[in-house]
């Protein structure tokens, strides 16, 4: 797990490093990112899951009525008592429903191990997780850096990151990801962070 302290350092890296950093490091200060605990992955994870194709709002309602049913937090044990009406109540899928039950059932049997992802590299989480229908490279990424606050991630399908990229590389058009690797490369090992303060400055631009 990434520690407050870490993020410190890595903020010093990119002060060094990064120059074109430097004056969103000093608008938004220290990140706030902390890890979650195990025990919240589950639902995370199962969140992604719900949320393929939806507008946030839409997915953020089908998981508080998931959390109605099952109490919260929602847990595989809990999910799998349920009948697949019950589920579809949620407004839930048919096959959004068999992507959480076989989920559920991979992170009972320990075929998704969450409490050995501390020793796990990051590709290699990608790769397990890669393996769960329904979870896609973008809500894997994300979990990896907002959850696990994994120091490198790079979200390259994400579009507010995309969208600052452009505007500050005064780039003529959104990067797609092979751009977007090249143009972050420099920022390694701490793209998580340059990531985050870039975020920052998204949703200062929404405010206005």
């Amino acid at each position: 797990m990434q520690k407050a302290l870490d993020w410190l350092e890595g903020e010093a890296w990119l002060q060094s490093h990064a120059p074109e950093l430097i004056p969103f490091i000093n608008r938004y200060g220290h990140c706030t990112l902390e890890p979650d605990p195990v025990e919240r992955y589950f639902e995370v994870l199962l969140t992604g899951i719900a949320a393929q194709q939806l507008p946030p709002e839409v997915s953020g309602k089908i998981m508080e009525q998931l959390r109605r049913l099952t109490g919260a937090p929602v847990t595989p044990d809990k999910l799998l008592a349920l009948t697949d009406e019950a589920l579809a109540t949620c407004g839930l899928t048919a096959i959004k429903i068999s992507y959480m039950k076989e989920f559920s059932r991979r992170v009972l049997d320990r075929t998704v191990d969450f409490a050995a992802f501390g020793e796990l590299s990051d590709s290699q989480i990608i790769k397990l997780l890669k393996n769960v229908r329904g979870l896609g490279q973008w809500t894997i990424e994300m979990f990896m850096l907002l959850s696990l606050c994994r120091p490198d991630v790079l979200p390259g399908d994400d579009f507010l990151l995309k969208k600052e990229v452009k505007q500050l590389f005064s780039l003529s058009e959104i990067p797609k990801r092979g751009q977007l690797n090249k143009l972050m490369e420099p920022w390694r090992p701490w793209r998580s962070l340059a990531v985050w303060y870039l975020w920052q400055h998204s949703a200062e631009d929404k405010k206005k």
